[in-house]
C-alpha cells in the first residue's frame, strides 16, 4: 500500500513528465495516483528503483526533483516515468483523445493473406533468400 506522501510526490513528478499540452490533460488531471498500487503490483521489478526515486523527491519541488533525478539517478526517473505513462494511458479519456480504444479481440481469418505479404513488404526478404549463421556443435 502506497502512503499519501509517496502518492503526492508521484503525482507531482508525473505532472512534470506529462504536463497538459495540445488538448491533452496533465497526468494529475486523469488521476494517475489512483493506479499506482495496481501498476507496482504488476511490475514488482520496478518497485525498488521507483521507491528510491520517491524517497529522494518526497516533499520537494517536483520540477527540481525530476531534474535532479535525471542527473543523479536516471534509472529511478525512468521507472517513475514508465509508471506515470502506464497510469496515464490506462485512463479511458486519454485513450479516447488519442483515438485508441484499447485492446480488442480481432480474430484473424486463417485463409486470408496478411497485408504485409500482399503489399510486397516482404519481397526483399524472400528475394534475398535464407541467411543464417550455423551454430557450433558441442
Amino acid at each position: 500500500m502506497i502512503d499519501d506522501l509517496t502518492r503526492k510526490t508521484f503525482v507531482g513528478l508525473a505532472d512534470v513528465l506529462i504536463p497538459a499540452a495540445e488538448g491533452m490533460p496533465a497526468a494529475s488531471g486523469v488521476g494517475v495516483g489512483e493506479h499506482l498500487d495496481r501498476l507496482l503490483g504488476l511490475r514488482p521489478d520496478l518497485l525498488e528503483v521507483f521507491t528510491r526515486g520517491m524517497k529522494a523527491c518526497a516533499g520537494q519541488d517536483p520540477q527540481r526533483s525530476a531534474e535532479r533525478l535525471n542527473r543523479e539517478d536516471p534509472p529511478a526517473l525512468a521507472a517513475i516515468g514508465l509508471i506515470a505513462a502506464a497510469a496515464y494511458y490506462m485512463d479511458p479519456r486519454v485513450r479516447a483523445l488519442i483515438g485508441y480504444p484499447g485492446q480488442e479481440n480481432r480474430p484473424g481469418d486463417p485463409d486470408e493473406t496478411p497485408p504485409y505479404v500482399a503489399n510486397g513488404m516482404l519481397k526483399v526478404v524472400t528475394d534475398r533468400g535464407p541467411i543464417f549463421r550455423p551454430t557450433q556443435k558441442r
